[in-house]
């Protein structure tokens, strides 16, 4: 079985257990094939050499129980690995492999020292057995002839004899085979007879589960006929099948029985529900006799109620609305009581809806096909036959009789509500003809009083008077002729009384034609006034209008200015931006003193108004408050504009002095190296007396200094924007101590080196090893030793203040140092004054400065290295902000730990000062906002061709403006001076890429 996946050419891949692993060269169905020593280490079983498809694996194919052989032994393997040992299992080395097995051998030895020595003894051996056997070689040479003359012919008659003895194995194998063959195919029919029979009898036991009571007799006996017939021929599923079967007939006789119970229980619950509804049937008859007695005593109010109204309504002498009402209410009344007689019905059916359900309801059966009637033998008598249809009969006629007890009761209902509409819709009309009659009479009396003559008719006098007395006015003669043509247009004596109501009307349209005249001349006036208010108001509105106009032309001029400004700010100096500011801020201050007078003037408007332009000069006044509300958000907006040019020009200043202070720093780091001087020897030039120097000895010390070749002199302005860059303190004086922080340069060990008493770096002693990551100050150098051929520096190391040589790089090229060392807050913290924390003010420094907080990324430049504070443990260094150029003391570690500063490597933003000024050519916008040199941005550091000739460094920076313009230059470090010039000059070789 594992033959064809173990058989192959294998080769050595690698070792286990300290002894060579080999890998065959193909790979059976895709898996490898390994040859492998496993030791003891679990257990002894598990020892020896192993034949799987992983090292350790758990799936093996082969195994030798050996564990002495170096190397795979030839013979005696298992396999598989569980069975005894198979001869034909043969391990060779191939002719091939001669090389390979000598160098498995030499393998072993590496493994193996004291296996390496006893080969070497053996071989020692070996050599003077061959000398000895080289002597007796030429003796014994004619011997082997002839014993391999015997030995051919014992091999042919040894192969003759092994090829008959295999034609004899080969076929009693084939015999053996063919026996096994039957023999297995015999046990498989019976197998699947067995299967068959079995699975019969399973299908019976599923039949049997699912037994009902109707059918479990049946299937019970079908069941043990089945397992008489042929359980037998189960084989040994006979058992099983045994017990299969007396459990299924166990749990089909408890399922038939506990259906029987449950079908028992259900009979019984319909009998009771039959019986419960038998006993609601009766009681919803009874219900259904009481509401239609109650339906049929209210029919008889409402017919009583109908016949009132209908009497009511041919009744006579109906002139008055008392009249009307009392002979309404008695009707009225019986209608009221035939509607509660209605609603006491409504109220039954609905308190008694739920008895009343169980009236039975008559379901229409379909109708049945007609059976042949059978002949009927003379003398048969006729069986007597259940009525069927009784039950629903009686059904039909109980739901008839509910049926028709409803419809009587919504008759009822509709016709009293028709009722009862007709009565009020004819005790209406009633009382308006009794109210007609009534006016009627009034106007008859009313004629009759100024028809003084008693002609019938109203002349011209009497209706003058009756005009004055009803309604009060005195009709002109005009107005009654007029009347009087339209009303009696045939000449006739008077107004009669059929045309009175008419005369009334005449009379009131001239009254209200002199009313009009009367309201027009009012109207008149009061729009000549209203005129006059509105003239006077808008005059008030124009002159607070104008006002504010004027303020908005200022604002206009004012956003102007500021707009050329933003335009020019480029080219103009801080105090040329300072003056500029200056002016804005003056036409702002004039603009925002006129506002409040025009908002007063606005809220003076008015006075009493009349009502009719109140909102007109609501509106009015709206729009000069938002008018005025606008310019003063305007005036606010000047105002943070005005800041925030004055903050541009400050950090202009600052950027002006930074760039005048990287100048004066290389003047004066140039002088230092080719003069070999140290800090505070310069120091000592500069100051003429006292502790210190002011800006007129530095000014003319530094205007003393040679410039590099093609640099320009600094002007005495730009001098003194120098002398603020190294006055840290704002006293104006400079001590040597703040001198000599300035100068400092500090490194950054990049590799474990050691520190040297002398530049020499063979006869001297070594003070130290300076660790990564630690930081020195530069005290002289860069100097060349020409022994190891490589530059050094004398530094002292800022954590125990030894000083001593160090090389800057090795002479293959490994830097030891790196010059560039800033500081970076990671953590919000506080700059102070003082050293310690809580130093009251008189006793700290009176400088210009007041503790504020660092925010994280915040980049400081050191002043005084770190030292601890003894009463509160914190960590505490000396620096300066970069970005304001505040001066003063931070906690760079907690108490506990926390670091609040930390040191980093210097990148292009330690140069932003000295190339601000080609960076600004560069760079079409003005830095309102302060130039931020993008983090990270170092773009590369390319050292010269020749390795022994490091005599420069090319570096790339990337700045960024507040407007996103990104301008990359390239700048030459010369190694000797610590200088950057800009490759392509000033303001050449810039690539600009805008958001």
């Amino acid at each position: 079985v594992v033959g064809p996946i173990i058989r192959g050419d294998y080769a050595l891949a690698g070792s286990n257990h300290g002894k060579p692993a080999y890998k065959k060269d193909t790979t059976a169905n895709g898996v490898a094939v390994l040859v492998y020593y496993w030791d003891e280490r679990d257990g002894a079983s598990g020892a020896g050499w192993w034949i799987g498809p992983q090292v350790g694996g758990n799936m093996v194919w082969g195994h030798h129980p050996d564990r002495t052989s170096a190397t795979p032994p030839l013979s005696g393997w298992q396999a598989p690995h569980s069975t005894p040992a198979d001869p034909s299992i043969v391990v060779t080395v191939a002719t091939g492999q001669q090389q390979a097995w000598q160098q498995q051998q030499g393998w072993q030895q590496q493994q193996n020292p004291a296996m390496m020595q006893q080969q070497q003894m053996a071989m020692m051996q070996q050599q003077q057995q061959m000398q000895m056997q080289q002597q007796a070689a030429m003796q014994q040479r004619n011997m082997q002839q002839q014993q391999m003359m015997q030995q051919r012919q014992q091999m042919e008659e040894a192969n003759r004899q092994r090829m008959v003895e295999q034609r004899r194995m080969q076929e009693e194998m084939q015999k053996k085979r063919f026996e096994d063959q039957r023999q297995k195919m015999e046990a498989m029919r019976q197998q699947q007879m067995e299967i068959q029979v079995a699975a019969t009898i399973r299908k019976s036991l599923w039949r049997l589960k699912a037994a009902t009571p109707e059918n479990f007799d049946d299937l019970k006996e079908e069941m043990a006929k089945l397992l008489a017939e042929e359980l037998e021929k189960c084989g040994a599923q006979q058992g099983t099948l045994r017990e299969e079967s007396d459990k299924a007939l166990e749990d089909a006789t408890k399922k038939v029985e506990a259906t029987k119970e449950v079908r028992a229980k259900e009979e019984a619950a319909r009998l009771e529900a039959e019986r419960k509804r038998a006993e609601a049937v009766e009681r919803a008859a009874v219900l259904l006799t009481e509401l239609r007695a109650l339906v049929d005593v209210a029919g008889e109010a409402a017919k009583e109620f109908q016949d009132a109204r209908t009497k009511l309504e041919s009744a006579d002498g109906l002139d008055s609305k008392e009249k009307v009402d009392a002979a309404a209410r008695p009707v009225e009344e019986a209608g009221k009581e035939a509607a509660d007689k209605v609603q006491a019905c409504t109220e039954f059916m609905r308190d008694k809806a739920a008895d009343l359900r169980f009236l039975p309801l008559a379901v229409p059966k379909p109708p049945k096909a007609e059976e042949p009637k059978a002949e009927k033998e003379e003398g048969d008598e006729e069986e007597p036959k259940k009525e069927e249809g009784s039950n629903d009969t009686e059904n039909a006629a109980t739901q008839q009789t509910f049926q028709k007890v409803q419809m009587k009761l919504s008759t009822l209902r509709t016709t009293l509500d028709k009722e009862t509409r007709s009565l009020k819709h004819m005790t209406q009309v009633a009382k308006k003809k009794a109210a007609a009659l009534t006016e009627r009479r009034k106007v008859q009396t009313l004629f009759a009083k100024f028809d003084k003559d008693k002609d019938q008719v109203l002349n011209k006098r009497e209706i003058s008077v009756f005009a004055k007395t009803e309604y009060q006015f005195t009709i002109s003669e005009e107005d009654l002729a007029t009347m009087l043509q339209a009303l009696l247009p045939n000449g006739e004596k008077g107004v009669k009384l059929e045309d009175f109501q008419a005369l009334k009307v005449a009379v009131g349209v001239a009254r209200e034609r002199a009313k009009d005249k009367v309201r027009r001349a009012d109207r008149e006036a009061k729009e000549q006034e209203l005129v006059e208010s509105k003239n006077q108001l808008q005059k008030g509105i124009s002159e607070v209008g104008d006002m504010l106009h004027e303020v908005e032309q200022m604002l206009g001029n004012a956003n102007k200015i500021v707009r050329d400004f933003q335009a020019e700010a480029k080219d103009m100096t801080s105090g040329q931006m300072l003056a500029r500011a200056a002016e804005v801020d003056e036409v702002t201050k004039s603009a925002s003193s006129k506002i409040p007078e025009g908002v007063e003037k606005v809220e003076g408007l008015g006075g009493e108004v009349p009502e009719e332009l109140k909102r007109w000069f609501e509106v009015e006044k709206r729009r000069l408050t938002m008018l005025a509300r606008t310019h003063e958000a305007g005036v606010a907006r000047l105002v943070q504009t005005v800041d925030r040019l004055k903050l541009d020009a400050a950090r202009k200043e600052a950027l002006e002095v930074r760039a005048a202070g990287d100048k004066a720093m290389a003047k004066l780091k140039r002088y230092q190296a080719e003069k070999k001087m140290s800090a505070a020897a310069i120091f000592d030039e500069i100051k003429k007396a006292g502790e210190g120097f002011d800006e007129s000895e530095f000014v003319a010390y530094i205007s003393g200094l040679a410039g590099a070749e093609g640099e320009e002199e600094m002007a005495e302005e730009e001098l003194g924007r120098a002398f603020k860059a190294f006055d840290d303190d704002g006293l104006g004086t400079i001590s040597k101590a703040s001198f000599e922080a300035s100068l400092m340069v500090l490194m950054k060990v990049m590799k474990d080196v050691a520190l040297t008493e002398m530049l020499s770096i063979k006869d001297s002693k070594a003070v130290r090893r300076l660790i990564c990551g630690e930081a020195v100050q530069l005290l002289e150098g860069p100097v060349r030793e020409d022994t190891a051929e490589v530059d050094r520096v004398r530094v002292r190391c800022m954590e125990d203040g030894k000083e001593g040589w160090v090389s800057v790089a090795g002479n293959q090229g490994s830097a030891y140092l790196r010059e560039g060392i800033q500081f970076k807050v990671v953590k919000e913290t506080l700059i102070t004054e003082s050293f310690d924390i809580e130093a009251p003010k008189d006793e700290a420094r009176k400088v210009n400065m007041v503790s504020k907080k660092l925010k994280p990324g915040d980049i400081l430049d050191l002043r005084e290295w770190g030292r601890t504070h003894e009463e509160t443990g914190l960590t505490r260094l000396k620096c300066k902000v970069r970005s304001d150029g505040t001066v003063g003391y931070v906690t760079s570690v907690g108490n506990t730990g926390i670091k609040f500063v930390e040191m980093i490597e210097e990148t292009g933003a330690a140069i932003f000062g000295a190339v601000t000024a080609s960076m600004l050519d560069a760079c079409r916008h003005a830095p309102l906002d302060g130039w931020v040199a993008k983090p990270n941005t170092v773009c590369g550091r390319q050292a010269s061709p020749s390795k022994s000739d490091k005599t420069c460094h090319v570096h790339m920076f990337a700045f960024m403006c507040p407007y996103g313009c990104v301008c990359i230059q390239a700048y030459v470090r010369a190694w000797d001076a610590h200088k950057y010039t800009p490759m392509l000059g000033s303001g050449g070789g810039h690539l600009r890429k805008h958001r």
